[in-house]
């Protein structure tokens, strides 16, 4: 969260020094529930990461509105049912894995919160002896829920790199 305290600080700079001014609206803090679920979301990765989806999926919205655009490709998972059966899959994909996370940006606004990130996992496909890695760009959508802050949306793709459209 302290990176995400120091963007606020950073646009607020940037405004006064382009407005020469700062305008009157409060900066509000994190929310400590969201960077608790936030904290929760990188341990649950780290055993998706090795075959075992359960934390993670517990972290989801369990909704029919809930979508996951999965970076091994495909068609968009809808609906909780449709949504579970992508993370099981998508984690058995994985053993022995670890994530780092460089943090692109992040934002709360009520009772809705993304974040954009790269994420780079390291992991051993099941079955083998030799280290993989995957790099992903990721956007995850959360919702403040009765239960607390859910995922309801993830996108993820392996293009990092820039090519011309043809």
């Amino acid at each position: 969260m302290k990176s995400f305290q120091c963007l606020i600080i950073a646009a607020a700079l940037l405004l006064v020094a382009r407005t020469g001014y700062a305008q009157e609206s409060p900066v509000v803090a994190p929310d400590p529930e969201l960077a608790g679920t936030f904290a929760e979301y990188a341990k649950a990765a780290e055993l998706f990461y090795d075959g075992k989806p359960d934390a993670v999926k517990k972290l989801w919205s369990h909704g029919d509105d809930v979508t996951l655009s999965g970076a091994a490709g495909g068609q968009t998972a809808k609906g909780w049912k449709n949504v579970s059966e992508r993370l099981d899959w998508a984690s058995s994909q994985f053993s022995r894995g670890s994530k780092a996370v460089e943090l692109i940006q992040q934002t709360v606004s009520g009772d809705f919160a993304y974040v954009v990130q790269y994420e780079h996992i390291l992991f051993y496909p099941p079955g083998q002896s030799k280290q993989s890695k995957r790099d992903y760009r990721v956007t995850t959508i959360f919702r403040r829920e009765p239960e607390g802050w859910r995922v309801t949306h993830r996108h993820a793709d392996t293009l990092l790199k820039r090519e011309a459209i043809k």
